[in-house]
C-alpha cells in the first residue's frame, strides 16, 4: 500500500524514529491519530499549509522546535508502523510466491489481476504468507471508528461500492465532464437552480462512494478533521480489489454564492484531494483525475443551499 518511494519520502519528512516492535497501520488510522495529536500544532504553526504535496509535513518539520511533545510522541510511534506496513506490502509477493503459483496459476500479471486473485484465496495460503498478508493490512479493516469523530465508515462498504466496473462500458472522465459544465452554464434552461436537471446521469450510475470532506471556509485547504477521510480513500484505492482501476474525484458545492465561484472552488477542492492522495498517500497520478462541478449536479434540488449538496464523489472509471 505505502511501499512507493514518494509516499515513504513524504512520510519520512514528518515521522521520526519509533519502536521497532509496533504493529502495522494504514493511512486512515495513522492520519486520524496524527490529526488528533497534532491538530492544535497544525492550526497554530501550519494553518495555511495544505495536506497535498506534503506541505503540512514540511511545515511541521521546519517548526520542529515549537511542536508539542504529544505531537512528537505520536508521530514517533506512527512512523515505524507505517514503514513496517510499507515493507510488508513489498514483501508479500516474495513471501507468497509459491502460494501464488499454486493458487493463481494462469492469472496474468498487471492491472491488479494477480493480486486480486491472491486476495480471494489467501485463507488457503501457508502460515508465513498469511502473516505477511496480515502485516500488509490485506485482511484487516480500513474503516472503523475515527478518534477524531469525523468519519465512521465500514471498509467493506467503501470497497464494495467501488467494485464492478467494466472498462469497455465506461466513458466518464474529467475532460468530458468539464465540457458538459461549459455547455450547461451557457444553457438558459439551466439558469434556475431549483429546476436544473442533473448534468450527467452517468455520475449516479457508476460504482462510487460519496463522502463529506471538511475544508476551511471559502478555501481548498483540507482541515485536520478530514485527514482520516482522505487516508480512508487511499487505503481503499490500495485494496487488492481496486488496485487495477482508475478513479475520478468529483467535487460539488451547494448553491450559495455565484455559480462561477462555486465551480472554481469545487475544482480547487477536488484538486486538493487528488494532490493529497498523490503525496503524502502515494497513489499514482495516472490512477486519479479530479473535476469540480460546482452547483451543476445538486443532490437536493428542492433546497439548493442544503448541506448535503456539499460532497465529494469517488467514482470508479475502469481500467
Amino acid at each position: 500500500m505505502i511501499g512507493t518511494k514518494s509516499a515513504i519520502l513524504a512520510v519520512a519528512l514528518l515521522f521520526v524514529a519509533g519502536q521497532s516492535n509496533a504493529q502495522t497501520i494504514g493511512y486512515a488510522d495513522a492520519f486520524d491519530h496524527f490529526a488528533v495529536a497534532c491538530g492544535k500544532d497544525i492550526e497554530k504553526l501550519c494553518k495555511k499549509a495544505d495536506l497535498g504535496g506534503g506541505r503540512v509535513q514540511q511545515c511541521l518539520d521546519q517548526n520542529q522546535a515549537s511542536v508539542s511533545l504529544s505531537c512528537k510522541s505520536t508521530i514517533s510511534e506512527l512512523r515505524i508502523q507505517i514503514q513496517k506496513r510499507a515493507a510488508a506490502r513489498t514483501a508479500v509477493m516474495r513471501v507468497c510466491e509459491r502460494d501464488i503459483l499454486r493458487l493463481c496459476n494462469g492469472i496474468q500479471q498487471g492491472d491488479g489481476n494477480l493480486l486480486e486473485c491472491f486476495y480471494k484465496v489467501k485463507q488457503n495460503t501457508s502460515a508465513p504468507c498469511q502473516k505477511a498478508v496480515a502485516d500488509a493490512g490485506y485482511d484487516v479493516s480500513i474503516g472503523g471508528t475515527s478518534a477524531a469523530g469525523q468519519v465512521k465508515i465500514d471498509s467493506g462498504d467503501m470497497v464494495s461500492a467501488l467494485q464492478g466496473v467494466e472498462a469497455s462500458a465506461n466513458t466518464l472522465n474529467a475532460a468530458s465532464l468539464r465540457q458538459l459544465v461549459a455547455q450547461g452554464m451557457r444553457d438558459p434552461s439551466r439558469a434556475d437552480r431549483m429546476n436544473r436537471e442533473p448534468l450527467s446521469q452517468q455520475l449516479g450510475n457508476n460504482a462510487q462512494f460519496t463522502i463529506a470532506i471538511q475544508f476551511d471556509f471559502n478555501s481548498a485547504r483540507i482541515r485536520p478533521d478530514s485527514f482520516r477521510a482522505i487516508g480512508l480513500m487511499a487505503d481503499s484505492l490500495y485494496h487488492p480489489y481496486l488496485q487495477g482501476y482508475r478513479f475520478l474525484i468529483v467535487g460539488h458545492t451547494d448553491a450559495k454564492g455565484s455559480r462561477e465561484y462555486n465551480l472554481k472552488l469545487s475544482q480547487q477542492r477536488a484538486d486538493a484531494i487528488r494532490d493529497a492522495l498523490i503525496n503524502p498517500f502515494g497513489i499514482s497520478p495516472s490512477r486519479i483525475e479530479a473535476v469540480g462541478l460546482g452547483e451543476e449536479q445538486l443532490l437536493n434540488r428542492s433546497n439548493p443551499e442544503a448541506a448535503e449538496n456539499r460532497r465529494v464523489q469517488l467514482i470508479n472509471i475502469g481500467k
